[in-house]
């Protein structure tokens, strides 16, 4: 798909998607749980949408009327009868969330399970999983480090030892799995990145009734043989995907723009981009159950992204405009995501104007006039995102490959023209 995007005032209201993040995790829970869990607002992203195949593979029924999802689980106690037995192959399409966490969940089941994935998810590293599955009994074997991964547990517990300096997806996958494990577990994680993710995963798991301890997220304590519980629930609002309508109204909403659907109950990474804006100049006004804000001078601002890697692209575009060059710490982060983040937006964002740096673990941003180009999103739903909100505020540009963006969020230029974007698709 082809995206034209235009320069447009927005103004109005909306509301921010579901977020992808806690509903893949609810699902995990949700199969856990004995019983039948109900899950509203559901998004329909091709990352959530995998999440429930897989889920549906390892034994749960599944139903869905509208954006409400019914999930009956109690994996992998419930299916030892063979009735609803796991298949042979899970299949995590392109979310790399999915593919880590549901191998861990997986592992529990005493059946040969083949784990893959699609694009760029089986050019990603699986080590760390891998060895801590080893570690908790199971076996276990990648494909020169990658996906294609075939599991068999069941995994018991014990001490285990996890690498967290790619990702803590690896981790979230065994935290949810081992207070299933017939022995109690004490994880020790090195090097742990993206905290607030952690902190998501266990406050999921708590609205499911399982308890995890940590100790300044080095020593977590997993009580064994603990019982998930069944929930109806809402899946709160997504700041990741929020995040790129808050640079927008930013950039270019002269008589404001109100998200709605967006709380901090349940912790999210980003949300800190409320402290990246706040830092460029940028008033919001906390409403409802949403935030309001009008377009603002930006101001040249330094910002560390190292725990909340997926800000990267939308203040890049926020960047883009300040009065000064900006600077974003982590870059370090974005080597493993659906492109070389850093080198793709070096790439696009050259191609409009905007120079952006690359040193050590840190990003500079200096901002140039914009002018029309083509751009390709390098099947990244963020680009395409961030390089939609360019357009918005500086010149026409086109971006190439804009569906990636059923990855995260299928609505975004729909939610864009609801706020008077003018935006071509074909």
């Amino acid at each position: 798909m082809k995206a034209e995007v235009y320069p447009s005032e927005l103004h109005g209201e909306v509301l921010a998607p579901g977020s992808k993040s806690i509903a893949q995790r609810m699902v995990a829970c949700a199969l856990l749980a004995k019983g039948t869990s109900v899950l509203s607002y559901y998004p329909d992203s091709d990352d959530c949408r995998s999440a429930l195949q897989m889920a549906i593979s390892l034994g749960a029924l599944v139903e869905r009327k509208g954006s409400t999802i019914h999930i009956q689980g109690g994996y992998p106690n419930n299916f030892a009868s063979g009735i609803r037995n796991p298949k042979a192959l899970l299949d995590s399409g392109e979310s790399g969330l999915g593919a880590r966490m549901f191998s861990a969940i997986a592992a529990l089941s005493n059946h040969s399970i083949k784990v893959t994935g699609h694009g760029t998810l089986l050019q990603r590293p699986f080590h760390a999983l891998e060895e801590a599955l080893h570690q908790l009994g199971a076996s276990c074997a990648l494909t020169d480090g990658r996906l294609p991964l075939t599991i068999k547990g069941p995994i018991q517990g014990g001490a285990v030892r996890v690498d967290g300096s790619v990702s803590s997806q690896f981790l979230t996958g065994l935290l949810l799995a081992l207070p299933k494990a017939n022995k109690a577990s004490k994880v020790e994680v090195v090097h742990a990145k993206s905290l607030p993710y952690i902190d998501m995963t266990i406050a999921v798991a708590k609205m499911f009734g399982v308890e995890i301890r940590h100790q300044d997220y080095v020593h977590f304590d997993v009580a064994n043989k603990q019982a998930y519980q069944p929930v109806h629930t809402v899946v709160p609002g997504d700041w990741s995907g929020a995040a790129f309508l808050l640079v927008a109204a930013a950039l270019t909403a002269d008589q404001g723009v109100w998200i709605g659907h967006l709380d901090q109950q349940i912790p999210q990474a980003d949300s800190a981009i409320l402290q990246a804006l706040e830092l460029a100049g940028v008033k919001v006004q906390k409403k409802k159950q949403g935030y309001f804000l009008k377009r603002t001078d930006i101001q040249a601002f330094e910002f560390d992204a190292e725990h909340c890697p997926d800000l990267f692209p939308p203040l890049v575009a926020l960047a883009a405009f300040a009065n000064g060059v900006s600077t974003i710490q982590g870059a370090n982060r974005l080597i493993n995501k659906e492109s070389n983040r850093a080198k793709s937006l070096q790439e696009e964002c050259g191609k409009v104007g905007v120079r952006i740096v690359v040193r050590d673990n840190e990003m500079k941003i200096y901002p140039g006039a914009i002018r029309q180009a083509v751009v390709q999103s390098h099947n990244d739903h963020r680009i395409a995102m961030a390089m939609s909100v360019i357009a918005l505020a500086g010149d026409k540009l086109v971006v190439r490959g804009a569906e990636c963006i059923n990855k995260s969020y299928p609505d975004f230029f729909t939610d864009l023209r609801q706020l008077g974007a003018q935006v071509r698709l074909s």
